[in-house]
């Protein structure tokens, strides 16, 4: 039962419940980008479709073998990510939670950017996260594409042989005596 929220917007009701806003409308048509994608033995299909402001709102997830179990997982994934979405739920909190998850199938990909990965949702998770997350986002949730870590990897080799040059620089400094007070 639809009702009328104090701001104007409309609202569902459930049985003795309080009243929630409806989350937006997506647009009738949406630009989307269709990925297949390998782990280990698994074959799937991952689908994004975004906003004309570029930012993803629905996310599709369709596993070769279907009738499988694995499939089911992935259809109700998919939707939840995609209700998610619609709700304002950020891109990066659903990656911080799927990234890192493990069970099978895992293994190597054939994405040449994610060589290897703990699960479907582990994949999903990281892709979603390079197509749609700025890299100081990804950064912090530890999802790099190969050339990125190597980058990342010599700048850090870098600044921890400039610190201990400026940690062994104060070493060899010399000691100015303070003044006595009394």
């Amino acid at each position: 039962m639809a009702e009328q929220i104090g701001d104007g917007r409309t609202g569902t009701r459930a049985e003795g419940r309080a009243v929630w806003p409806a989350p937006p409308r997506p647009p009738r048509q949406m630009q989307s980008t269709t990925r297949s994608f390998i782990v280990g033995e698994g074959k799937g299909y991952l689908t994004v479709a975004c906003t004309p402001d570029g930012s993803p709102a629905e996310v599709m997830i369709r596993m070769a073998k279907q009738g499988s179990t694995l499939a089911g997982m992935m259809d109700a994934f998919s939707a939840t990510i995609t209700e998610g979405l619609r709700h304002g739920v950020p891109l990066e909190r659903f990656v911080a939670q799927y990234v890192q998850m493990r069970f099978e199938p895992a293994g190597l990909t054939n994405d040449p950017e994610i060589r290897q990965v703990s699960s479907v949702m582990d994949y999903v998770g990281r892709r979603l996260a390079l197509d749609h997350l700025p890299y100081d986002a990804r950064v912090g949730l530890n999802v790099l594409t190969a050339e990125e870590r190597e980058t990342k990897q010599t700048v850090d080799g870098l600044g921890n042989e400039v610190w201990t040059d400026l940690v062994g620089l104060s070493m060899s400094a010399p000691v100015v005596a303070q003044a006595r007070r009394g």
